[in-house]
């Protein structure tokens, strides 16, 4: 190509034909241009597809993040249900001293002596906002979800995870500067004088509900079910951005059978509570609406849309759910396959209810 430009510049000049000269050396020129621009769009091209390879790494890291406080989240829900068992049996007089004496596992007596912590896996999410300037368009969507988890989230659960802290040194501290036997209180059974401590003792009650309103009742039922539930639509909403085929790990809630649309409409409806277990009398204001939501089914109980059920199918009437962990459900039908009933368990409670 060069030479043959050069042979053609060489024929005007000796021609004398100036024109056509200055044509040919502006086209040299405009061809010169145009390699250079075409190998910028190369270069810039090859700079992005780095940079979006190094923002989706760092957003695997950041799922990869998600996925461990996600397990973490159920190991805590799990262990403060396990403590508000034992609490309402405290506050409500239900043990004994039979109990109490034979409590080897020490689950009684250090019902408020000790803590479960959540401490929130947080590089992935620093790295990413280091380099968030250069977080490609189609990848930003799931920024905003990333800042509701990692800081307000990160700091009601931090913030309760201390306090449950601070009660427990308390308690521990009190004991040891004001009871003589405290030293004594890891030993396989208790004396009397615990006993009657752990029995009757109204400042230890006292203790106890502020452990059950900052474990249960705010850390573990509030705050880390909503940190749970943003992890996994975030973890989710990763995977299908940066277009995983990978499939979802067992620890994030999804079908295990796959129905379609026309076959979810069978369960779309309104259901009547007619009943919830441990309540007498009548609930005529109280029904559950179900609904099909991008391709799943969701549950709104009177219409309440900010306690939205979303769940999954174990089999097809068994459900369960992705908020609450101990959610699970199962329809109900009669001798002609139609769906008259569902049966939930919600927060600890079965609710009946027929459809209307």
């Amino acid at each position: 190509m060069i030479k043959f430009f050069r042979n053609l510049r060489q024929r005007p000049l000796s021609e004398n034909k100036f024109s056509k000269y200055l044509l040919y050396a502006i086209g040299e020129i405009v061809l010169v241009i145009i390699g250079i621009l075409i190998a910028l769009q190369i270069n810039n091209k090859n700079e992005q597809r780095k940079t979006e390879n190094k923002i989706v790494s760092i957003l695997k890291e950041v799922q990869h993040d998600l996925g461990l406080d996600i397990q973490k989240s159920d190991e805590l829900i799990a262990y403060y249900k396990t403590k508000d068992s034992i609490i309402n049996l405290i506050q409500t007089d239900k043990l004994t001293y039979d109990d109490y004496k034979n409590d080897h596992l020490n689950a009684l007596r250090n019902a408020i002596m000790n803590a479960f912590h959540m401490k929130i896996h947080a590089n992935g999410y620093a790295n990413l906002i280091e380099n968030v300037d250069n977080v490609p368009k189609k990848l930003e969507a799931v920024i905003e979800p990333l800042h509701e988890i990692y800081i307000y989230n990160k700091y009601e659960i931090d913030k309760f995870d201390n306090r449950l802290d601070f009660i427990t040194d308390r308690v521990m501290d009190g004991l040891a500067k004001s009871k003589d036997w405290y030293y004594r209180l890891n030993r396989p059974q208790l004396e009397d004088e615990m006993i009657d401590f752990f029995l009757n003792d109204p400042y230890y009650k006292n203790d106890v509900a502020l452990y059950q309103n900052a474990g249960w009742e705010n850390l573990a039922s509030y705050h880390v079910m909503q940190f749970r539930e943003n992890a996994i639509n975030a973890y989710k909403q990763i995977k299908a951005l940066v277009e995983s085929n990978e499939p979802l790990p067992d620890f994030i809630p999804h079908n295990l059978v796959d129905l379609t649309t026309e076959q979810l409409k069978e369960y779309v409806g309104t259901y009547k509570v007619v009943e919830i277990e441990g309540f007498n009398g009548q609930f005529p204001d109280m029904n559950y609406k179900i609904q099909i939501q991008d391709n799943d089914l969701i549950g709104v109980m009177n219409g309440n849309l900010e306690d939205i059920d979303l769940f999954y199918f174990e089999t097809a009437d068994k459900i369960f759910g992705q908020t609450d962990i101990y959610f699970k459900g199962e329809f109900i039908r009669d001798s002609t396959n139609e769906i008259t009933s569902l049966i939930i368990m919600k927060f600890g409670t079965r609710v009946h209810l027929n459809k209307l």
